[in-house]
């Protein structure tokens, strides 16, 4: 499996996330799942698996200090594959 994660700025407020996930040789995703800081954002099973996939989450929050966000892709057999992305943002209240 493939995976792809990023986070950028948004202009508006807080943080977009992006995601993308492209099966290998006959392999197809079943399941996608972001996760920010913990906190499950996205969650969308697909009963016709699919080869590829993408996802953009608009205006994430503020989020100060430290931050991870993760991605989980499950294939059509059950296997779980994952990638990470870290930023750190300063709190706007300068704490």
């Amino acid at each position: 499996m493939d995976l792809s994660l990023t986070h950028k700025k948004n202009m508006g407020s807080g943080w977009n996330i992006l995601a993308s996930a492209k099966g290998a040789a006959g392999e197809k995703i079943f399941r996608a799942q972001i996760l920010v800081n913990g906190f499950s954002k996205y969650d969308r099973s697909f009963p016709s698996p699919l080869t590829q996939w993408q996802q953009e989450l608009g205006q994430q929050g503020q989020y100060p200090g430290d931050n991870t966000s993760r991605l989980e892709i499950t294939s059509e057999r059950g296997d779980v594959s994952s990638a990470e992305d870290s930023w750190n943002d300063i709190d706007p209240s300068g704490n």
